[in-house]
């Protein structure tokens, strides 16, 4: 939550280091949908640790922010808004007081010791871990590690003699073939590992993001539409390397499933690129 009037946190700031609690309103998205901009909040002074969990006020790259304890990692804070994928660094001195109080647009008021407010605390908390394990291992770094035991677990399933192993998968599923359906979500993450891939490349000679020019459409980028027709095509020759194993059985509904799962994560990855650049 970026702060609008710095005059107000000022006088804030200095009733807090006074000892005294402070009732302020609440301003911005990060931290839905437990404070809203509608929401007044009462801020106490830190006179002790905060714990994990905690909803806590404090100073981040000149700017004053509410957002949530989510861990400790020594002397360092981690914060995160409850509506955020990143988080946010801090040290004890930037930590300026607690969320004590909260009272809602309709006049409901929720303290933070409640049980109900800690129930809400602890699915939040379960949420930013996983937040934060996706951000790990689905960020660039993690992709990268993550790119050759990808494809080669793609080969395996669309090549290896599973045909014995007694898994029914000509059942249904809401009317879909469950073997359409998985050939469909393993290609779905492959148009992203091709695009990381490229992308690095490129940038290792022109020092540049193929992917993430804001003149340009995404929809309209000659690299994306090149890396979708390759991921196409590594969807037709897994499917047609099937036609030559005497183990293996070539269906051509498969092979829609493999173009539609990697149509699938093209467009999800283009669609979440575009909201990015238009924040």
């Amino acid at each position: 939550m970026q702060i609008d009037s710095q005059l107000i946190y000022n006088l804030a700031e200095e009733r807090l280091a006074a000892g005294e609690r402070v009732k302020l309103a609440f301003g911005g998205t990060s931290m839905l949908p437990t404070l809203r901009d509608t929401d007044i909040i009462v801020l106490e002074p830190l006179a002790d640790e905060p714990t994990v969990g905690d909803v806590l006020l404090f100073h981040h790259e000149g700017r004053r922010v509410v957002h949530r304890l989510v861990s400790k990692r020594g002397n360092v804070f981690i914060l995160q808004g409850d509506n955020n994928i990143g988080t946010e660094q801090a040290h004890r001195i930037d930590l300026l007081a607690r969320v004590v109080t909260v009272t809602h647009a309709d006049g409901r008021e929720v303290t933070t010791d409640s049980p109900k407010w800690q129930r809400s605390s602890r699915c939040r908390l379960s949420i930013s871990k996983a937040k934060r394990l996706a951000v790990r291992w689905l960020g660039r770094t993690g992709r990268r590690q993550l790119r050759p035991w990808y494809f080669a677990c793609l080969a395996f399933l669309m090549w290896a003699p599973l045909n014995g192993v007694g898994i029914p998968l000509d059942n249904y599923i809401l009317g879909l073939r469950a073997d359409h359906l998985l050939h469909a979500s393993v290609f779905i993450p492959c148009t992203l590992f091709l695009m990381d891939l490229f992308a690095s490349e490129k940038r290792k000679t022109k020092n540049e993001n193929p992917i993430a020019n804001p003149t340009v459409s995404l929809f309209a980028s000659r690299f994306s539409f090149l890396t979708w027709l390759l991921a196409i095509a590594i969807g037709l020759t897994t499917e047609w390397g099937q036609y030559l194993l005497p183990f293996r059985k070539f269906d051509i509904n498969d092979l829609i499933a493999n173009a539609l799962g990697v149509t699938l994560g093209w467009m999800v990855i283009l669609l979440a690129r575009r909201r990015r650049h238009h924040r």
